[in-house]
């Protein structure tokens, strides 16, 4: 920080406690006024609780022991009315969680505005904010509710109600995990442009290359203290790829600190477990999303469902799981057919058919720790009923996903973006399915991370024939798949090039020069 150029932001020695454990450790960084500062740090290393504290809050169950926050020279805890949304406004990890659901999309960015515009202004107003994060800006999209949308298209409406609000600084949870090159390109873009106007970031983020190129100074943390704290010129200096390494979790046959490979593709055997035949569905009446869609997986077999936001990945994988009834088509598992609606399906047939949700905040019950989230399905769909045993499954299912057994005793705003995300892997593991449906489950972790928990579906593909549909943007996660199906123009075809959003090399120009900006 230059002479003259005072702290938007000070954060001192900050120490925060969560039953008896340090989640952050006399955390201290500073982010100018106008300046935009990247944090970045494996999976669980307390970057969200670091980003929350700026706001003057705390998840349920932490304690702020220590330290102090401050906000325009003023201390946010509690935090003062003045300061979120006016003064700081933040875009969560998990947007669909931070939507209200019973709110139409155009009324929900209406609400942004800190002065609600005429009638007859409001849906130009709606169109300029749809502009600036990449969504379409006619009525028919406009009068959408969340979960009408994918979790791209979610991420971007949050993204834009902050913008909405035209704030000192700005706070983004990885604004750009759950979008494809092109769009992300556009979103990075936008962002940029915002902090070289006057806004402050404070941006959180594992995309190492692009947060580099993009902000200032970039802050490294890990186990809940601040690493490093250095000029984003970082990326300059580097001599090779940065990973971002969580403490290893010791699993049995498996040690944590053992990078894991990409096995050899399993071989497709046999019938398929799941076959789905002319899925057409839309929302609202309006134009199909889907057309016309067949699916087949073969036992032991992933098929990854590559495509860009907003195309009906989402809705594919909600057809499946039982969440939306499609228009037209059919489905059957292991040659027997199954209801759309999951309401409708047998025990065996909810068990066999299990989706890992692309926001896992909305999956996941707030006041339910993460020992009832797992011990669920092992009681109701696996007739588990022995105490002892149903411990030592929760601790195998979380050393599984890279997760020690103490986190079974916490809740899920206890966790980070990433720790949900494998919890909610581990409850789908949990039924003992025979196709899980992930939803871009690798998408809030690091690349560690990531690598890991593919191996798992890997290895219980070759151990237990799981068959596995990956939906994804990442042309990297495709690859590990058996084939790959491309979404486009509400149709699916198997082995065609990966549409142009996807192929798309993300370039983001350095940065233009500031004033006092480091």
């Amino acid at each position: 920080m230059s002479a003259g150029q005072r702290p938007l932001v000070a954060v001192e020695k900050l120490t925060v406690n969560a039953g008896g454990r340090v989640v952050l450790d006399e955390v201290s960084l500073t982010v100018p006024e106008g300046a935009a500062v990247g944090l970045i740090g494996a999976s669980g290393c307390g970057k969200t609780t670091t980003a929350l504290a700026v706001l003057g809050h705390l998840r349920e169950g932490m304690r702020r022991s220590s330290g102090t926050v401050r906000v325009q020279g003023s201390e946010v805890f509690p935090a003062p009315p003045w300061l979120r949304g006016r003064t700081v406004a933040y875009v969560p990890q998990d947007p669909g969680h931070a939507l209200n659901p019973y709110r139409r999309v155009g009324a929900a960015l209406l609400d942004s505005l800190p002065e609600p515009p005429t009638r007859r202004e409001r849906p130009r107003a709606v169109a300029e904010l749809l502009a600036r994060v990449g969504l379409p800006t006619d009525r028919d999209f406009a009068r959408r509710y969340p979960h009408q949308l994918s979790g791209g298209q979610q991420q971007r409406i949050a993204l834009g109600m902050a913008l909405g609000r035209a704030p000192a600084l700005l706070v983004l949870d990885e604004p750009t995990t759950g979008l494809d090159p092109a769009t992300k390109e556009g979103i990075v873009g936008e962002l940029r442009r915002i902090h070289h106007s006057g806004t402050a970031l404070l941006w959180i983020s594992h995309d190492v290359d692009t947060l580099a190129r993009s902000v200032d100074r970039v802050v490294t943390m890990a186990a809940g203290r601040v690493e490093s704290d250095r000029p984003s010129a970082v990326r300059e200096e580097r001599r090779g790829p940065v990973t971002l390494v969580a403490p290893p979790v010791e699993v049995p046959g498996n040690p944590g600190d053992a990078r894991p490979t990409a096995p050899a593709p399993a071989t497709r055997t046999g019938e398929p477990v799941l076959r789905a035949r002319g899925i057409t569905t839309s929302y609202s009446g309006a134009h199909p999303v889907l057309s016309d869609v067949d699916l087949d997986v073969a036992p032991g077999e992933c098929v990854a469902v590559l495509g860009v936001s907003g195309t009906g990945k989402t809705t594919l994988g909600r057809c499946l799981a039982g969440l939306h009834q499609p228009r037209a088509g059919t489905l059957s598992l292991d040659g027997e057919p199954v209801p759309w609606d999951a309401r409708r399906r047998g025990r065996a047939q909810r068990a066999a058919l299990q989706l890992v949700a692309q926001n896992p905040a909305e999956a996941l019950h707030p006041r339910q720790t993460v020992r009832t989230a797992l011990v669920r399905p092992l009681r109701l769909l696996r007739e588990t009923t022995d105490r002892e045993r149903l411990a030592a499954q929760v601790d195998d299912l979380l050393r599984t996903v890279r997760l020690r057994p103490e986190h079974a005793n916490r809740l899920p705003g206890e966790l980070s973006g990433g720790e949900r995300q494998r919890v909610a892997l581990a409850r789908a593991l949990a039924a003992g399915p025979r196709v899980v449906v992930c939803d871009e489950s690798t998408s809030a972790l690091d690349p560690d991370t990531e690598a890991e928990i593919l191996t798992v579906l890997d290895d219980a593909r070759r151990e237990l024939g799981l068959a596995v549909v990956l939906i994804t943007h990442s042309l990297d996660v495709a690859a590990r798949a058996d084939r790959v199906l491309t979404v486009a123009d509400g149709r699916v075809t198997e082995g065609a090039e990966p549409p142009p959003g996807l192929r798309l090399p993300v370039t983001v120009p350095p940065r233009p020069g500031r004033a006092g900006g480091g």
